[in-house]
This record gives structure tokens, C-alpha cells and sequence, in this order.
């Protein structure tokens, strides 16, 4: 039988959660992480070596899962591969929500024993019904819940955003990065092999869960690639969806078999099933994050004028290049707003043509940005703050900042900021600091030209296509 997909609703919102297999060789990892959780957590271990170290973690062991007092909505298996069907018998014998295989040593081997355990332990789960997530997976991330799979994730928040993912380390570190970007998730999950429930079941169900308002999802293979294609277009109607194909080339569909066990399919197929469904592409995890800072902290917009300022002279020039290559326009501005701006902009060393070099001008920013967002070639408008030159310099920076967020609250034209160095590793610090303060007035910041760029153009594509309201001609593309 095939799973219910509302059966996901109970594994991904745990209350109860199990931890089945874990060791002092692996450092408890799997209960650590689970500690956070804000039900309750039950450890299943039957090795009494073992029971002294968990019940140091001060978390109730068993033996068994089925003695476990409580019903469990999800488990974590983290045994060897020889055993992890006779988990699985015990987890459909307890009615558990869901279960995650850690387990690794399946299909990804590309061995008999391989296929054939990923076979079985599917059939199994299969005729049972119950959510099986993976084998060779890390599984769920809930902040609100307090499911972790990495030390690093921080919990106690729900946020609008949901990242599926066949690689775990993609899953980790797009979760750490998320985190410090202002990008709060709501659910990360990571699915590996995909025995049981693959791309196209977790897209239909997210594509009707209301609390992911923008889903991104790493994908390295699909079993059913029609189904996946229609998933795909009916969801990015109702949300952004951003895909990521990882198995672009063909070095990288070897690396994608040893990986996850998926064939991946031509790069041309991926890029067609994109443009016909509106899927905004990625090919890499900052990349998905700068997309997110765009669709979150941006107002759909499908104008491609922008308004470039706050770079001295061959910057501007860089930045216009950087832009008008990825397919958006600097156009010059109105007759109406050079007439403001010339009755009092001072020239010297500066220019105001579009890009926008202040020059002297620092202390009329806020009238600057007023005449750009009256301008009706205008639809967005990005600064450069660049990195201070000394400790005095900062109140320029913190000026900039303070105005970038007044014409956030009050202004109708999206706004957007590049933090700026020539010398990136020896002013982190002070980069990171403006990065943090922009994202305290909610304005997107990105550490280059090309990231602002390519994030703000891919954007204003897809809101284009639900504009235009029609899909692409052409039949769906085959399974990859």
C-alpha cells in the first residue's frame, strides 16, 4: 500500500521521540542532539555496557521499543544494517508516527546486499503504512519541536521556511547558515535514499502544508519524474519553490549514485522542467539563502530598473556591469527626479546619473532614496555600504544603515544592500557587523555584486511567471 501522506503530519510535529541504538563510541550523538527535545525522550539500547552512560544523560532507557510506556511519534535508528529490519518490525508492532534511518549500508553500496535490505525494509514499511524516512540519513530538524540533528541547531522558533534534502551535510549546513542569516525554518529534513517516501511524496505534501510558506529542496535523483513535474507546477502556484539539482555534470551523477544510490538525469531536462514550472534554480546553499532573503524580505515585484548607489567611481561602474549582465537594467532616471536632484546634489566627486555615486552627499541619503522611489523607471533600489575605513567611520556606516531601514518602513520600492571590501578576511568582522544590523531593520544583504544580482533577477522571474499566469508550452519532461 502506499504511505498516507497525512501519516508525515504526526513523524515531523513530534512529541515523543525514541532514540534507538546509540553508543559512547559515537559519543551519544543522537541523544545529545535530542536533549532539546520539548517532549519527552526515550533511549531503546539492550546492551548493558551501554546503560550506565545514557542513564548519565539522565534520559529513560529500554531494551526494547515496545516497552517503551508512551506512545512515539518519532524515531531515530542508529544500529547496523544487519538489524535495522528488525527495528523496523518493532516500530510497526508499536504504531510509531514515523521512523529515521540513520543506517547506512544500502542501496548507495550498490551491492546485492544492499538493494535487497533497502528492498525488504521498503516492503515492510509499505504494507504497514508507516513513514519510513530514508535509510543513510540524518532526518528531521524542528526547531519547535526541539528535534535536532546537529549540535549547532538552535531551537525554541517556528519559522515559514522548509528545506528537503537526499544529503545530509547539505541539510546541516543549510540549517547553520539559515540560522545566521535570519532565515528562520521551520523544518529541515534530510531523506537519503528515499526507500519509501522520495522527492515527489515530501513535495506533495508540503505543496498543502500551510505553515511552509517558501520550500527549497536539494534533489539528487527522482523514481518518478512526471509526478515529480506536476507536483512541482502546482506548488510553485501557491509558494516559491527553489530547486537544486545536485548531479549536474556527469563527474557529479557518478558522485550522486555512490551518494544517495539516485540516478540523476541530464542538466538539460532539470533546466526544462524549471522554466515550465516556474521552480527558481540554485546551485548551492548560499545561493538558496540569498533567494530566501529576496522572496522574505522583498515585496513581489517584476520590474527589473534598478537603482544602484553607494560605490565611488569604477565601483558603480562594476556594480552596472555586474547587473545589466544578469539581465537586469540601470536605466538612467526620470527628467522630474534629475531636476530635484540638481537643485542641490553636489557634484564634487559624486554623480547621481544612475549608478549613484553619494560623494559628499552622506547627509542627504534620505532624500536621495526619496527621489528613487518616486522615480517610475525605478523598481529597486540597491546600496553598497562598504566596510569603515577607521573607528570614526562607522557613523557613516551606521547612517546608511539607519536610512536603508526608514526607506524599508516607508517607502513602496523594495530596497536591498551589498556590504562592501577590497579586504574581506581582514575586515570580517567588521563586515559581519553590518551584515547583523541590516538584518536588525529587515533590509537583504549580500557580500558581493553577483550574489545580489542573480538572487534579485531569479526572483523577478518567477514572479514574472505567476504573472503571466500560463505554463510554458511543452509536454511534461521525462523521468530522469
Amino acid at each position: 500500500m502506499a504511505i498516507p501522506l497525512k501519516n508525515l503530519d504526526r513523524a515531523l510535529n513530534p512529541h515523543t521521540v525514541a532514540v534507538v541504538g546509540d553508543t559512547k563510541a559515537r559519543g551519544y550523538r543522537w541523544l545529545k542532539n535530542m536533549s532539546t527535545v520539548r517532549g519527552k525522550l526515550y533511549s531503546v539500547q539492550l546492551d548493558e555496557r551501554e546503560f550506565a552512560g545514557i542513564e548519565e544523560l539522565g534520559v529513560p532507557n529500554y531494551t526494547s521499543l515496545l516497552d517503551v510506556p508512551d506512545d512515539i511519534d518519532y524515531v531515530l535508528v542508529s544500529v547496523p544494517r544487519a538489524v535495522a529490519t528488525r527495528v523496523l518490525h518493532d516500530c510497526i508492532e508499536k504504531q510509531v508516527g514515523g521512523v529515521a534511518f540513520f543506517t547506512s549500508g544500502f542501496a548507495e553500496t550498490d551491492t546485492e546486499e544492499g538493494h535487497q535490505l533497502q528492498a525488504e525494509l521498503a516492503e515492510m514499511a509499505e504494507d504497514a503504512g508507516l513513514v519510513v524516512i530514508g535509510p543513510n540519513c540524518m532526518g528531521l530538524y524542528n526547531p519547535q519541536a526541539g528535534v535536532r540533528f546537529q549540535p549547532r541547531q538552535k531551537v525554541g522558533f517556528d519559522g515559514p521556511v522548509t528545506f528537503v534534502s537526499q544529503s545530509g551535510s547539505h541539510a546541516g549546513d543549510f540549517s547553520i547558515a539559515a540560522q545566521s542569516a535570519g532565515v528562520r525554518v521551520g523544518k529541515v529534513l534530510s531523506f537519503g535514499n528515499g526507500a519509501v517516501l522520495g522527492n515527489a511524496d515530501y513535495l506533495e505534501y508540503f505543496k498543502d502544508d500551510d505553515a511552509t510558506r517558501y520550500l527549497a529542496m536539494y534533489v539528487e535523483g527522482l523514481r518518478d519524474g512526471p509526478r515529480f513535474f506536476r507536483q512541482l507546477r502546482e506548488t510553485t502556484r501557491r509558494k516559491p519553490v527553489i530547486l537544486w539539482k545536485g548531479g549536474m555534470t556527469e563527474a557529479g551523477q557518478r558522485a550522486t549514485a555512490s551518494h544517495t544510490g539516485a540516478l540523476a538525469g541530464p542538466a538539460e531536462v532539470w533546466n526544462a522542467l524549471c522554466r515550465q514550472t516556474g521552480a527558481i534554480q540554485a546551485s548551492s546553499t548560499l545561493e538558496v539563502i540569498d533567494l530566501l532573503k529576496v522572496l522574505m524580505m522583498l515585496p513581489p515585484f517584476t520590474g527589473d530598473g534598478i537603482a544602484l548607489a553607494g560605490g565611488a567611481g569604477g565601483q558603480s561602474v562594476a556594480m552596472t556591469d555586474t547587473f545589466s549582465l544578469a539581465g537586469l537594467r540601470v536605466p538612467t532616471l526620470s527628467d522630474a527626479s534629475y531636476a530635484q536632484l540638481g537643485e542641490w546634489f553636489s557634484l564634487v566627486g559624486a554623480s547621481f546619473r544612475n549608478p549613484i555615486d553619494l560623494g559628499s552627499n552622506r547627509e542627504e541619503l534620505d532624500s536621495v532614496l526619496q527621489v528613487l522611489d518616486a522615480d517610475e523607471n525605478i523598481d529597486c533600489v540597491v546600496m553598497q555600504v562598504r566596510a569603515p575605513f577607521d573607528a570614526d567611520d562607522w557613523a557613516r556606516v551606521d547612517g546608511q544603515i539607519q536610512a536603508l531601514g526608514r526607506f524599508r518602513e516607508t517607502a513602496g520600492t523594495p530596497v536591498a544592500a551589498i556590504v562592501y571590501s577590497s579586504r574581506t578576511l581582514e575586515e570580517a568582522e567588521a563586515l559581519l557587523r553590518i551584515d547583523e544590523r541590516l538584518l536588525a531593520q529587515n533590509v537583504p544583504s549580500f557580500p558581493s555584486y553577483e550574489r545580489a544580482a542573480t538572487a534579485i533577477r531569479k526572483v523577478i522571474d518567477y514572479y514574472r511567471f505567476l504573472a503571466d499566469g500560463v505554463v510554458a508550452d511543452g509536454a511534461a519532461p521525462t523521468s530522469p
